[in-house]
């Protein structure tokens, strides 16, 4: 019985130990996202007369600060910019650097937020669409 009891015990805390392990520590979005970390905008050409444009919120995953900018002109997405897209290693700094450009290019050829998510980047994918559907929103006004 005295042994069953240790046993359950020692369960138990390994069970919270295990759940209530982290690999990451959180991450805090910088104050101001830094320029280095900018993307050019998708449309070499001023946007049209009456279009406007807005910022997303920065948005915080376990291993990137994700930060979109959106030109709208007539309820369409006609721009997108990305302005911040920090990683927290080689391997999602790679995953970001791989996931950004399709997903810009899928934004604008859908001319909206209405996008899948990029296979393997799924948290900057995830991301990225909530920080553009922020952005167009307030574009929108």
């Amino acid at each position: 019985m005295r042994r069953a009891v240790a046993a359950l015990v020692v369960t138990a805390v390994a069970v919270v130990a295990l759940a209530s392990y982290r690999t990451h520590p959180p991450r805090r979005p910088p104050p101001q996202p830094p320029a280095a970390h900018a993307r050019p905008t998708a449309t070499p050409t001023p946007p049209p007369p009456g279009s406007r444009t807005a910022r997303g919120p920065v948005i915080t995953t376990p291993f990137s600060v994700i930060q979109v900018e959106a030109t709208v002109h007539r309820g369409r997405l006609i721009g997108v910019r990305t302005v911040a897209l920090t990683g927290d290693g080689p391997h999602t700094q790679a995953l970001n650097a791989r996931a950004e450009p399709i997903l810009r290019r899928e934004a604008l050829r859908a001319g909206s937020a209405k996008i899948d998510v990029v296979s393997g980047a799924t948290y900057t994918s995830e991301s990225w669409i909530e920080s553009l559907r922020s952005a167009m929103r307030a574009a929108r006004g």
